[in-house]
């Protein structure tokens, strides 16, 4: 195998959750009188840090305005999470790297409590070395926890794999100085993806047949 250690990206990577996300932003939009957004405008538009997306689609981004939207999409999704099915495929993969003696861990903007309930509501956490997600509910800021991550695995660049599903995630990996392949099966279109790299795969499927050639 080309890698001893994968690091998965959550939202959108291992479980299948846009069309929640676009669900739940698209009643913040009818409370501000604004055009909602179809799955396939979220795919291809969709960036970090959040706020930015929210600029472009014209909901308010000061800093209390921010904070209301952050708070009803998060108390909204916690409610309803458990309506998403984790990504077709992505457990058996999760099991056979696991079998195989690949080391796993998650890297999230997504708030260390949340994370690490969803994880489990799932029962993956047996499955991860380390589960890292943010100390906020503002879903930024895995950049500068991405550092802390990979300091703590103490594994070497070449034999580390991030697999996530937005340019997000391949900047991320940039900033780390490992490798990258993103699943256009998320949170961004195969189209934005191909913007900042080659490494796509359509589906978890691909994944053991990549990290072995």
């Amino acid at each position: 195998m080309k890698y001893s250690h994968i690091i998965w990206d959550w939202n959108g990577t291992i479980v299948d959750d846009a069309a929640l996300c676009v669900e739940i932003v698209n009643e913040l939009l009818l409370k501000y009188d604004l055009q909602q957004v179809t799955l396939n405008y979220y795919t291809n538009n969709f960036r970090f840090p959040v706020k930015e997306y929210y600029k472009l689609i014209g909901l308010p981004t000061t800093s209390e305005s921010f904070k209301f939207l952050s708070n009803y999409f998060i108390t909204q999704y916690r409610e309803r999470f458990y309506q998403c099915e984790l990504q077709k495929g992505i457990f058996a993969v999760i099991k056979q790297f696991s079998n195989l003696g690949i080391s796993q861990s998650v890297l999230s903007a997504a708030s260390q409590d949340d994370l690490s309930k969803f994880v489990s509501y799932f029962s993956l956490e047996s499955y991860f070395k380390l589960i890292s997600g943010v100390d906020h509910i503002l879903a930024n800021g895995k950049g500068s926890i991405a550092s802390k991550h990979f300091d703590f695995l103490g594994i070497a660049n070449d034999d580390i794999l991030l697999v996530g599903d937005t340019c997000h995630d391949h900047e991320i990996a940039d900033s780390l100085g490992v490798s990258s392949v993103l699943l256009s099966s998320g949170h961004n279109s195969k189209e934005l993806l191909s913007e900042v790299t080659s490494s796509i795969l359509n589906s978890a499927f691909e994944l053991p047949d990549f990290i072995s050639s």
